[in-house]
Order: C-alpha cells, then structure tokens, then sequence
C-alpha cells in the first residue's frame, strides 16, 4: 500500500513539474515580445490554471499562451479596445483562427464571461479572480438581501428588473467599478445575478400568495 502511494506522489511531483517548466517556457515566449508585465503574469497564471483543469496538454501551447494575454489584454475596464484581431494576430505571428480557438477553449474551461461592445469587440471577465466582478458580486447580494428584507418586513414592492437598474447605477455611474459605455451589456450580467438570487424570494411569494392569501 505505501509503495502505491509513493508511485503515485511521484507521479503527482513529476506531473507538477512538467506544468511548471512549461509555465516558464510561456513566460519566456511572451517575455520576448516585451509586454507589459502585470498582463504577463496574469496571462501565464490563466495557463497554469487552464493546465490544473486539463489533463491533455495542447499540441501548440505558446498559442494557449498568447490567447491568454489576449484575454487579459480585453477587460472591460480597458473600454475601448478596438484594435482589430487581425492586427493582434499579425504581431504574435498566429492565425486569427487558431487565436479564436484557443480563447474558446480557455473562457469555456476557466467558465469566463464574455461580452461584447457596442461595435462588437469582445471583452473578458474571469469570475473566479477578477477583483472588481468580485466586488460587482458582493454589491449585488447585499442589495437584493435589503430589497428582500425590505419586502418581508415592510410589505415593499421587490422588481428583478428595476433593482438591476438601481444596483447598475450605483456600480457604474457611482462607483464606476465599469466603464458606464457598458452599461447595456453589464445589465444583462447583473439581472441574471439578481434573478437567481430572487429565487428562494420568490418561493416565500408563491408560498404566501398560497397559503396566507
């Protein structure tokens, strides 16, 4: 049993230590084209995360790596980014198809959210990390925890779509944690927040309408 067990660490060690010498071989691929820093560690942590979900390791990987820059590149906090994906892929030296791919793959195995501008240019939030979805996240479940007390308590009429309005206002306009130009796209993210937080409120209706009515 024990021998079984060091087998199996040192499978876990050596597997580890692929990843990390194949991180380091990112970092230096995207080193040589002197971007910016901070962007080329969060581009390598998204590798080093996309590789801990996926067993297989992509046939190409350096073009996993730029992909991942690409994502970064594009947060909504960056508005506007209209470069076009032709001139990215032109100074990377990939395919815009190959490009493209490798983001599927990346935002479909990370559960990233994607949006698009007004002139249809993409842009990316990581759910998991980014610091100011976070934050667009905990603003929204206190409010709506105080919209629904307010109706529990107080009898206040409590509306999906018009407590999105007031919390967009308050995250955009106020504390513009996001670009205000992203308004539209970010009302769709912040409804579908609020609508599956309103879930167990709107049983508490159904069962009051039910029962007590």
């Amino acid at each position: 049993m024990m021998e079984l067990i060091n087998v199996n660490q040192e499978v876990l060690n050596t597997k580890d230590k692929v990843k990390i010498d194949l991180i380091k071989d990112g970092q230096e691929f995207l080193e040589d084209f002197q971007i910016n820093h901070e962007f080329l560690l969060r581009s390598v942590s998204i590798i080093y995360r996309y590789l801990s979900i996926n067993q297989k390791i992509p046939q190409n990987l350096f073009k996993f790596f730029i992909a991942a820059y690409y994502i970064i590149e594009r947060h909504p906090r960056a508005f506007p980014v209209h470069d076009s994906k032709k001139k990215f892929c032109r100074m990377f030296g990939i395919e815009q198809t190959s490009l493209e791919y490798c983001v599927d793959k990346i935002i479909g195995a990370l559960d990233m959210i994607k949006i698009l501008d007004d002139k249809n240019f993409p842009y990316f939030i990581d759910r998991k990390s980014d610091v100011a979805f976070k934050l667009t996240k905990s603003i929204v479940k206190c409010e709506v925890d105080k919209a629904s007390m307010n109706f529990m308590l107080y009898h206040q009429p409590l509306n999906s779509q018009i407590l999105t309005e007031s919390i967009i206002t308050e995250i955009m306009f106020e504390m513009k944690i996001f670009p205000e130009e992203l308004f539209r796209q970010f009302y769709d993210i912040i409804l579908e927040m609020v609508d599956n937080l309103l879930i167990d409120h709107n049983q508490y209706v159904k069962m009051q309408e039910k029962y007590f009515i």
